[in-house]
């Protein structure tokens, strides 16, 4: 490097850093003359900044959640040096695009992401001040040591974990006294009766422990993201990426003897307790309003450690430290209309809508806000995914995955393409395991040990079954097949999402046909 080339970049270093200054004057002087400059290395810098700068200033729109923005943001994007004047306007003479809609912070990083632009060096370092700074709550969780993750790869998710408030302590009833459709809405009232809320056609995660089977209606969840509960005597988080579509039911006990769940051990569903020789570390989760790769990075109020939402994996902090090969157990959850599950499991129990958070939850029913370019273009990616465009599956995709022993490996079946099938059945391997994956009786996805094959699906209506090569009868049940004389096949308990989540959140990804 030349001295004059020295000299330039000391320059820069220096207008960067007025950036981090609190005043909203000092911003503007300094924008301009980063864009006088020309230097595209600090375009990292100015997209951070307009990312927050276009939250804070027009709250109206942009918080999240959407049901918390007839109230006051949080305090600290109202100071008023949160403010970087021009920011646009100096991306926009630095780089090719000049995007101008009301969305014009989401086009920025979603072209962001599909670039290659090496920043000033230190860039790492300023990032963490900018977010300790402006973003307290944020920059305090991100700050941390050791971690896995690419800080330049980091994006905001325009919330945090202040007011994106996990759903604590949920309250559930029986399924009938908050069913909304047919017979069950012209119920007479009761007094303290929950309020029937639940319709047919109302997209429910559905799961079961311990033989309960549970309801967690879509768009109840949606401002949470996170739900913590204690269901059958077994701590559970009911976790959901809204853009990755990704409802994952987590065990939210830790093995305490050293031995995570991880690559090259068994993981048996159920956690460690006193019988297995050790103690039940137990973990609240929340959201940490930051994304890696386009899914939500969750942490743990005991440790404050990060995790990878879609993998169960710690990415930074104390347990990544002490236990880097540990991932959390899981319970297949089911994706599916509440008319089909409440038919399939009619003992079920559904959420109380009343949650004591004081949230207008009617506002998501049918609505996903400005998400919704995000849903309906199909052009439109995550920030902080890198399109592939010459990979086995579109990047939005509905796909399920199955991880075995190694948390940096998973295998996902196409629902869409399932569906197509004339018979939809897929018969294939996972992990050196014959598998067939099938629609169960609530129309959604299951993936079970395979008996002797070719099997053939039976729907008389009534009931689902398989016949294997051998001619036996076997019925799907939520965790397993049963044959006819007694023997019984596991169900592998898998995880929903798109398939962009999946081929960047693993090592590999492979894709069973």
């Amino acid at each position: 490097m030349t001295q004059s080339d020295q000299a330039e970049t000391d320059r820069l270093q220096w207008l960067t850093e007025q950036l981090l200054v609190r005043d909203a004057d000092v911003h503007a002087t300094a924008i301009d003359a980063l864009a006088e400059e020309g230097d595209e290395r600090v375009v990292p810098h100015l997209v951070e900044l307009l990312v927050i700068d276009s939250i804070a200033n027009d709250w109206d729109q942009f918080g999240f959640p959407a049901v918390l923005r007839g109230r006051d943001p949080p305090r600290y994007l109202e100071l008023p040096e949160v403010n970087w004047p021009g920011v646009r306007d100096a991306l926009a003479a630095l780089a090719e695009p000049d995007f101008d809609s009301a969305h014009a912070w989401v086009e920025w990083e979603s072209w962001y992401s599909q670039q290659e632009i090496e920043p000033l060096e230190g860039f790492d370092d300023w990032k963490l001040r900018l977010f300790r700074s402006y973003l307290p709550p944020v920059g305090g969780l991100l700050d941390c040591e050791p971690r896995e993750f690419d800080l330049q790869e980091i994006r905001w998710g325009n919330c945090d974990r202040s007011f994106l408030a996990a759903l604590n302590g949920p309250r559930f009833v029986p399924g009938d006294a908050v069913d909304a459709s047919g017979a069950a809405a012209d119920a007479p009232a009761v007094d303290d009766a929950p309020e029937r809320y639940l319709e047919d056609d109302h997209v429910v995660f559905g799961f079961e422990i311990e033989g309960v089977a549970y309801a967690v209606p879509r768009w109840v969840l949606f401002p949470h993201e996170l739900l913590n509960a204690e269901l059958q005597g077994v701590p559970v988080s009911l976790t959901y990426c809204t853009l990755c579509n990704a409802p994952i039911l987590y065990d939210r006990r830790l093995p305490t003897d050293g031995h995570g769940h991880g690559k090259g051990e068994d993981a048996d569903g159920g956690g460690t307790d006193d019988s297995a020789g050790g103690v039940a570390d137990v973990r609240t989760f929340g959201s940490t309003g930051m994304l890696d790769s386009g899914n939500k990075v969750m942490y743990d109020e005991e440790s404050e450690t990060l995790w990878d939402q879609h993998s169960g994996t710690p990415i930074g902090g104390p347990v990544l430290e002490s236990n880097p090969d540990l991932f959390l157990d899981q319970f297949a959850v089911t994706q599916t209309a509440w008319g089909d599950w409440k038919a399939e499991y009619p003992d079920t129990l559904a959420l109380n809508i009343e949650t004591g958070y004081g949230y207008d939850y009617s506002y998501y029913d049918g609505n996903v806000d400005f998400f919704e370019h995000y849903w309906n273009r199909e052009e439109i990616v995550q920030p902080g995914v890198r399109r592939d465009t010459e990979g086995p599956l579109p990047e939005k995709a509905s796909v399920y995955g199955i991880v075995v022993d190694d948390p940096d490996e998973v295998w996902v079946v196409s629902i869409d393409a399932l569906r197509e099938r004339d018979v939809p059945l897929l018969e294939g391997e996972i992990a050196g395991r014959d598998v067939i994956a099938t629609l169960d009786a609530t129309d959604d996805i299951a993936v079970y040990e395979a008996p002797p094959t070719p099997v053939e699906r039976i729907d008389d209506g009534d009931e689902i079954a398989l016949v294997d090569a051998d001619g036996t009868r076997w019925t799907l049940a939520r965790n397993e097949l049963r044959s006819d004389d007694g023997r019984t096949l596991d169900r592998l308990p898998g995880r929903h999402g798109l398939w962009f989540a999946f081929r960047t959140h693993y090592e590999t990804a492979h894709v069973v046909e």
